[in-house]
């Protein structure tokens, strides 16, 4: 015996379908935090050139949007206090984890549309393995930049980490 469910719903003429495309002609490469702030993920992320941006800094939370050249990395690192999320908009990467420097064991293929989640006390890199720049956003909290933060290369940002 056999059964069979179907469930079948009809819009009214009232409601319809939104699609929205990334609009880039809003995009302020800027923080703009800590006030409130409703924008296009997707558009801020594609729109960056620099290696990192911080678009919103608030007291507790972090978003930063990045973009990586072909082969070049985020750079091994360890947050003991906080965990990370990271999302990937375009490009193709590889992420890798573990709990020594030396002992990265997840390693993991990322694309557009994936996620990665980082838990506090993991060892963690991300490195774009394709032909395009790898475009991502990160979001901390506790906060991990100060405020405004550019570093529109990866030099840049190991300058100010060394400083």
């Amino acid at each position: 015996m056999i059964f069979v469910a179907m469930s079948c719903t009809q819009k009214s003429k009232s409601e319809t379908e939104v699609v929205l495309e990334p609009d880039f002609s809003t995009v302020e490469l800027k923080d703009h935090g800590a006030e409130p702030f409703v924008f296009d993920v997707e558009a801020y992320t594609l729109a960056n050139e620099n290696y990192r941006t911080a678009i919103w800094t608030g007291e507790y939370m972090q978003m930063t949007v990045m973009s990586l050249q072909p082969g070049e990395d985020i750079g091994l690192e360890l947050h003991d206090d906080h965990d990370q999320f990271i999302r990937v908009e375009s490009g193709v990467g590889k992420v890798m984890m573990g709990d020594t420097e030396e002992e990265l064991t997840f390693v993991k293929e990322v694309a557009d549309d994936f996620g990665i989640f980082i838990p506090a006390g993991k060892w963690h890199n991300v490195v774009n393995t394709g032909d395009e720049p790898l475009k991502l956003y990160s979001i901390y909290s506790p906060i991990e930049h100060d405020h405004s933060t550019v570093h529109p290369l990866r030099t840049d940002a190991e300058e100010e980490e060394h400083a």
